[in-house]
């Protein structure tokens, strides 16, 4: 079988025809082999041009195969609606109904509730347009309608459910609905990204030596997993699992059955599992030895940012069991040499003395994403980066950076050279990707020094610090891919020089730049002589984008940005992809009305701060019908042709729409609209709606039951009549902030909302909205996958000035305006809960 494993996938040009020849001369050997070899290589075939043309007793007989190898259960269920919609007849007639029913039971072979919950409830939104389309010219949807409802069951149910619903299934109704991962000897990545159902008894139960019979699963999946332990296989070839968001699945199971399973395993991804922490990875350094790549990154939120406005901090450990069981592993002794790349973005928890035990521990590591990790000071930090000498990527975003850690980069990464007149590759940084927003320790001395040994840098990010020209013109790198210097006091000419040297340069950021709007004031030492003469000889930074020199696909721009300008930089525009116009740019409505044809592959469009009066934006968003992404920010005059515009032209496309006080007019007969064209939209924000009434809600959960993120804010009266129905269809909601849109919510929504809503992440409420005045925190137990929770505090304009909190006498004040007290936010980990006030809004 291993000539079959490593034949040339070219083979896949003639293998329908040699399968077809040998059912019809009768040779089943040879059949079979051809259907094994495409079993095997499944992954490959999907992504060949061929694949749309199999036969179907072909591809039947490849999903049959015991050995079928897929990366993840969706990944079959994509490559099938694939096969289907290619090959599917246009209309429907008697001669093919065995056909149909043929291809029907073909899609019961797929292992429904493993599909990610968001799929889910993709499809069945899908079935039940077919459903009600019934007698028209569509064929059957292939995906029975009740399977997927009883998968969603199954996903959205509470784990010591999800047991129960499955034994109570007839052998009959479990026909193609093993509960198994495909795990077969070929399996090289195993992917249940946001598969929260399974638990650690089906992954043992995945992996046993005996094929799993419905009474097998029955009677597995009321045994303890450790009873199962001694009859797990192994998967040598098995190289990356993908668990994120799963967060049900416990940290000592997990470690137990990835040592068994994945000797060879070199990539964890188990990012947004708050249950699972660095720890685990130690646990499997005896048994895993090989793995490269590890993410455990949480949810990031904007607290860096704010962390100047603190009123209090506090810590609790509810979970205290949790942290005795890290400080047990930190007294040992482990050694995680071949990790090269650790990930631990928004890891609050984590300290200066947890980062020296993972320096200790890993000796050899190239990337590290430290974003958002507060608690992380600059003094922990530089002695993490001492302990290295070849890193190559670090992301420091919102945390404690300050001159210690700068010295510790410029002296663990760079090697001395004795003459200081030569500049070599030798003395110059590795670094080639620096990530170091908002990190507000660091001065303009310290990021100069930085710049002028990085060289190397691709991807470059100074959002939100104290860069200035005299900074920036320190970097002398030719290689840069990807520049963020937004909210900086860079100039148009420093940036100008800076575009000049980086003829590769896809995505820029240069929002909030003040400086820009004059090219030719450059905030410079008049000492510094060679500052003076770069900045004196170099263009604007809009002519240089000018030049045509650049190919850019992302660019994000505010101040200095006019028509005249505009029609500068139309030599970089037409492979852009995302363009965003914020404050301090306007374009008026001819150029405006350009942008479909400049930009004929844009993908994001997203406007603040602008005055849309005209067609021109309407035209657009008819034309643009490559647009999947669009946001108004805080714009005037958007007129309301626009919802028509949307539904006829991009909407049919678009996956994130955001109106952000920009759209007064809006009714909820246009939110019905927006919900019933625009199928795909998983990302939607409404705020500044005031007409809106709570049959928006309805609508939203009707049209979007498989949104991940919804944010609702000052729109009238959404949730007067409270949230049930959202919390029972958008089952898939993993961002939800409901603010200033009715006072309708039960003191208990925070626990209602965890418990209802399995993949649930952050949650933003105000205490205006509460029926009582307030909100319930949830039990220790009852967070599940929630990890953040903030509530605003609001205060009436008249009470401005006190400290007064808004009472429920005064609400009817609230309409025509309020002022923000501050913000309570809660983080959860897994053994602690971080309570931080935060004198604004977040």
């Amino acid at each position: 079988m291993s000539s079959l494993e490593e034949a040339p996938i070219e083979v896949l040009n003639y293998l329908p025809m040699i399968y077809l020849t040998a059912k019809e001369i009768g040779v089943p050997s040879i059949a079979n082999l051809c259907a094994e070899f495409l079993a095997i290589h499944f992954v490959e075939a999907v992504s060949w041009d061929g694949f749309t043309g199999l036969p179907f007793s072909f591809l039947s007989a490849c999903i049959n195969n015991p050995l079928l190898t897929v990366e993840s259960e969706m990944q079959l269920c994509e490559a099938l609606f694939k096969w289907h919609n290619k090959n599917e007849e246009q209309q429907c007639s008697q001669t093919l109904v065995e056909s149909d029913l043929e291809v029907f039971n073909l899609f019961k072979k797929i292992r429904t509730h493993l599909l990610p919950l968001g799929f889910l409830l993709r499809q069945l939104n899908i079935s039940s347009n077919f459903l009600s389309n019934k007698g028209g010219i569509c064929a059957q949807y292939p995906l029975d309608h009740e399977v997927i409802s009883r998968a969603i069951e199954i996903a959205c149910s509470k784990s010591d459910k999800t047991k129960d619903i499955i034994l109570k299934m007839s052998p009959d109704e479990l026909v193609g609905e093993v509960i198994c991962l495909r795990l077969t000897k070929y399996s090289k990545v195993l992917d249940i990204c946001e598969c929260q159902q399974v638990t650690e008894s089906i992954l043992f139960l995945s992996a046993v030596h005996a094929p799993a019979s419905w009474a097998c699963q029955g009677t597995c999946l009321s045994t303890n997993p450790d009873q199962l332990s001694s009859d797990l296989q192994s998967f040598g070839t098995l190289q990356k699992m993908v668990l994120s968001g799963c967060w049900r699945l416990k940290e000592e199971k997990l470690v137990a059955w990835l040592g068994r399973i994945c000797p060879n395993l070199s990539t964890l991804k188990v990012d947004h599992c708050p249950q699972l922490q660095f720890s685990m990875l130690l646990a499997l350094s005896e048994t895993c030895r090989f793995i490269e790549t590890a993410d455990f990154s949480l949810e990031i939120d904007s607290l860096a940012e704010n962390m100047l406005s603190v009123i209090s901090y506090k810590i609790e450990y509810p979970w205290r069991g949790s942290c005795d069981a890290l400080k047990k592993i930190m007294r040992g002794h482990y050694s995680l040499s071949s990790l090269k790349r650790l990930f631990l973005q928004g890891r609050i928890e984590l300290t200066d003395k947890e980062l020296f035990f993972i320096s200790r521990c890993c000796p050899n590591l190239q990337a590290i994403d430290l974003s958002g990790c507060r608690r992380l000071t600059d003094t922990g930090i530089s002695i993490f980066i001492k302990a290295y000498s070849g890193m190559q990527s670090i992301s420091l975003a919102g945390t404690e950076l300050g001159p210690n850690s700068t010295a510790a980069i410029l002296s663990s990464f760079v090697i001395n050279d004795l003459d200081a007149t030569a500049i070599s590759n030798d003395n110059i940084c590795q670094l080639t990707k620096l990530d170091l927003a908002s990190c507000f320790g660091l001065c303009r001395k310290d990021l100069a020094a930085l710049l002028s040994r990085l060289s190397r840098l691709t991807h470059l990010n100074l959002e939100n610090t104290n860069l200035d020209d005299a900074s920036l013109l320190m970097f002398r790198g030719t290689s840069l891919e990807q520049l963020n210097v937004r909210e900086t006091q860079v100039s148009g000419c420093a940036l100008a020089h800076v575009l000049a040297l980086n003829s590769g340069l896809r995505a820029l950021n240069i929002r909030g730049c003040k400086q820009i709007i004059d090219a030719h004031q450059a905030n410079l030492s008049e000492k510094d002589t060679i500052c003076t003469q770069l900045s004196s000889e170099a263009h604007s930074v809009f002519e240089e984008l000018g030049v045509g020199r650049l190919s850019l696909q992302e660019l994000k721009v505010g101040w200095g940005l006019s028509d005249l300008t505009f029609k500068t930089i139309w030599p970089c525009l037409p492979s852009l992809k995302a363009f965003t116009l914020g404050i301090g740019g306007r374009l008026s409505s001819s150029c405006m009305v350009q942008l479909s044809a400049l930009c004929p592959a844009l993908e994001e469009l997203s406007l603040a701060f602008q005055d849309l009066y005209g067609t021109a934006i309407p035209f657009v968003l008819k034309t643009l019908l490559s647009l999947r992404t669009l946001e108004f920010q805080c714009c005037m005059n958007v007129p309301p042709e626009c919802i028509n515009a949307i539904t006829t032209g991009c909407g049919s496309n678009l996956t994130s729409l955001m109106l952000e006080n920009s759209a007064p007019w809006l009714l909820d007969i246009d939110v019905c609209s927006l919900s019933r064209t625009c199928k795909n939209v998983i990302h939607f924000s409404l705020s500044g709606c005031r007409q809106l009434t709570a049959e928006s809600l309805k609508n939203i959960s009707r049209g979007w039951c498989s949104m991940i993120k919804l944010k609702v804010e000052d729109c009238g009266g959404v949730t007067s009549q409270g949230a049930t129905y959202l919390l029972n269809s958008c089952k898939a909601l993993q961002s939800l902030s409901l603010r200033h849109s009715g006072r309708g919510l039960p003191r208990a929504f925070i626990s209602d909302a965890a418990s209802l809503l399995p993949l649930l992440r952050s949650i933003s409420l105000d205490v205006c909205d509460a029926i009582n005045d307030g909100y319930d925190t949830p039990h220790e137990t009852a967070w599940q996958s929630l990890c953040m929770v903030k509530f605003a505090r609001c205060t009436l304009p008249r009470h401005s000035f006190k400290s007064s909190r808004l009472q429920s006498k005064d609400l009817e004040y609230m309409p025509f305006g309020y002022c923000h007290n501050s913000t309570i936010v809660l983080e959860r980990t897994k053994c602690s809960l971080h309570t931080t006030i935060v004198k604004e809004r977040l």
